[in-house]
Parts: structure tokens; sequence; C-alpha cells
């Protein structure tokens, strides 16, 4: 059976899937959420990858948010053949710039002098005014829980990623791409533009959702990965 892989946003872990695991294992499909980096502090995308590889038996659909979708891109890189269909959310394809690899030293300086500093700079920037603030408190509850060093091995790891942008057109296989209706880091425009660079691109555009959309609207996400899971692995 195809593997569906959930892969959690930056500074959450997997918990931020519980509105979707026990949906999609009801819908009778076979889940994985881990938790990354892991237990020990990793800045190498690769390596991650490559743990992945080795703990998911067969095919697999990638279902990666922000985060987790620069790790689906680098999963395809290495292992395309196992990947039958890809979803995308709330992510870009393109590496960090000059200005965004210094606002990533920016968000480790607050890491090292306290998490209510670096979550008051976050929380503006993937949330929006419409986004329900009970989702707010989860994702802020989670990412005061993670060790400190991880995140840091995190936002290393982002700065560092590859540029995933001549993989787009790589990537021969139904391809969701999702996005919330106000995200402010990857907004529709940048979703718009990983569709267009794929060969079979879907784009779902979430009414009121932020950057996080699988959290503040599982309702609404959940029906459309259900829909794109039904076709593709039917």
């Amino acid at each position: 059976m195809t593997v569906v892989l959930l892969l959690h946003a930056f500074p959450l872990d997997a918990r931020m899937w519980d509105a979707q695991v026990p949906v999609l294992e009801q819908a009778g499909y076979e889940v994985l959420a881990p938790n990354l980096p892991g237990r020990e502090p990793d800045s190498d995308l690769g390596s991650w990858a490559q743990r992945l590889l080795e703990l998911v038996p067969g095919e697999f659909v990638p279902v990666g948010v922000s985060m987790g979708g620069y790790i689906a891109f680098e999963l395809w890189r290495r292992a395309r053949g196992r990947i039958p269909a890809l979803a995308l959310v709330d992510t870009r394809a393109s590496a960090d710039n000059e200005a965004a690899r210094a606002g990533r030293a920016e968000t480790i300086a607050r890491l090292q002098a306290g998490f209510d500093g670096f979550w008051g700079d976050l929380e503006p920037k993937m949330f929006a005014s419409s986004s329900p603030p009970d989702a707010v408190a989860r994702a802020r509850e989670i990412a005061s829980q993670q060790p400190v060093e991880n995140l840091i091995a995190t936002v290393e790891a982002l700065r560092d990623r590859p540029d995933s942008t001549e993989t787009l057109g790589d990537i021969d296989v139904p391809t969701l791409v999702v996005v919330g209706e106000h995200d402010p880091m990857t907004p529709p425009a940048s979703a718009a533009e990983i569709v267009a660079g794929l060969a079979q691109g879907r784009l779902a555009v979430v009414s009121g959702a932020g950057h996080l959309t699988p959290l503040e609207r599982p309702t609404e996400f959940n029906e459309e990965l259900l829909l794109f899971l039904h076709e593709v692995l039917k």
C-alpha cells in the first residue's frame, strides 16, 4: 500500500497533523507523520530525506507544508520512482536570497535570546487576521516545546537548502498545490508560480487560511487532500 507521508512545517512537529491522521486512516490510507529533524539537531535537509527514505517502505505520497515542501522536493530528487504523486502546501520552490538568509541569522539570534521574542517575530509572518485563534495558540504551544538546538539547526537547514525551481520541471506526476488565501509568507501568487512549472499541477486556495492551512482550516484542507488522493491512488 502506498504510504501518505505527512511532513510538518517549522517550527512545529507531527502534532500539527492531528486533524489529518485519523481522517486519512479512516479513509483507508496508511499514514506516517514523523517529527523532523528527529531527536538530534541536524542542519542538512538531505540527511533528513535519507532517513525518511529508510523509514518509509515502497511507494509514498509526500504531503509537505512549508518546510515539509522543501523536503518533498529533496525526496523527489532522490527517489522519484517511489513517488506517484505529491502535495505541496504553503511552500515555495526557490532558495533563500541574500535578504532571506540575513533573516535566518536574525531568527537564530532571537532563538538564542529566548522563545518569546522568536515567536513574537514569527507569528505575524505565519498567520493572518482571519486565522483561527485556537490554531495560532496550538501552533505556539507545539513550537514552544521544541528543543532550541533543534530549531536552530532547522533554521540553518532551511537557509542552506538547494533551489528547487528546476526540479518543478522534472516532476511528472500529479501534484496538488494548496495555499492559504491569506498566507503572508508564500501567498497564492507564489503557489500559482509552482503550478505553472509543473506538468500536472492543481491549485487549491483555502479561504481564510494563513501559512499553516492544515492546522487553520482542517476540514477544507482534508476535503482537498482526500479528493486528490482518491484520484491518484484509486
